[in-house]
């Protein structure tokens, strides 16, 4: 454990981790475990909370939605059969871009989406294409859309809920310099029901998603949506890409993920 860290605690229940993290006498924040570990997968406070005995650890399917909680692990989604039924398992198939099983055996849901700005932005770009909602402790108890989620040292992920009422496809698209290297630009395509999204990364200081009704031909909901990520993005260029690169390559991945979620609806 890093050196800062002077006090670990434990919380048996949800009632005593909010108690601790609301703590002024010293600063605390929460231990969640991240894809990328262990060089930021500790938080930078003097005493840390370890959240891993809160039942947040399931994933249930019900009629209208699939709802995972927030302990659990990046596996678990790699393997779990009801995540890989919905949208062509692009859950799964974003979870396992996360990490290596090594560390997807260590880290949780909530990790994965806290450490989206600086850790791999695929299950956050699914989740935010299928319009998930988050539950939270420590703010407002009623769900919110995922978009408008904030991580922070006293705001905790209870879980995440993704809508199956309708039927939904989806498809990942993204550039690295390995497989399991971080993505340069990442974009994942959903339709889901009448509603059209694709959510990009790599384009700008934070992932984005953009939608439409899908009203018309393939072609004529999918330009509108392309030239909106255009639109919106502002890269910031680094040693593996540059602005005009990752801003070229969030239209091209914004453009092959909504075909290809089309075509596999289409297909269905």
């Amino acid at each position: 454990m890093p050196a800062h860290i002077h006090e670990y605690q434990r919380a048996p229940a949800v009632e005593q981790a909010l108690a601790l993290l609301e703590r002024e006498t010293i600063e605390t924040a929460p231990l969640i475990p991240r894809p990328r570990m262990p060089d930021d997968g500790f938080p930078a406070a003097a005493a840390v909370v370890d959240l891993q005995e809160l039942p947040w650890d399931y994933i249930t399917r019900e009629p209208a939605r699939l709802r995972i909680g927030g302990n659990t692990r990046l596996q678990t989604l790699v393997e779990n059969a009801a995540v890989r039924s919905v949208a062509n398992g692009v859950l799964a198939e974003a979870a396992a871009l996360a990490a290596p099983r090594t560390l997807r055996n260590l880290a949780t849901l909530a990790g994965a989406l806290d450490g989206v700005t600086d850790g791999p932005p695929e299950l956050m770009l699914a989740l935010l294409a299928l319009g998930a909602q988050a539950t939270v402790q420590g703010g407002s108890a009623a769900p919110v859309a995922l978009s408008d989620f904030k991580p922070s040292p006293k705001t905790l992920l209870v879980e995440v809920a993704v809508d199956v009422s309708v039927d939904a496809s989806a498809a990942l698209a993204r550039v690295a310099r390995t497989r399991l290297d971080l993505a340069i630009v990442a974009a994942v395509g959903a339709v889901v029901g009448q509603t059209a999204r694709v959510a990009v990364a790599g384009a700008g200081a934070l992932p984005f998603v953009v939608e439409t009704t899908v009203d018309d031909a393939p072609a004529a909901v999918i330009d509108p949506l392309v030239a909106a990520v255009t639109s919106r993005a502002a890269p910031v260029g680094d040693y593996r890409g540059s602005v005009e690169y990752r801003r070229q390559m969030a239209e091209v991945l914004a453009r092959r993920a909504l075909e290809a979620a089309f075509a596999k609806g289409a297909s269905a």
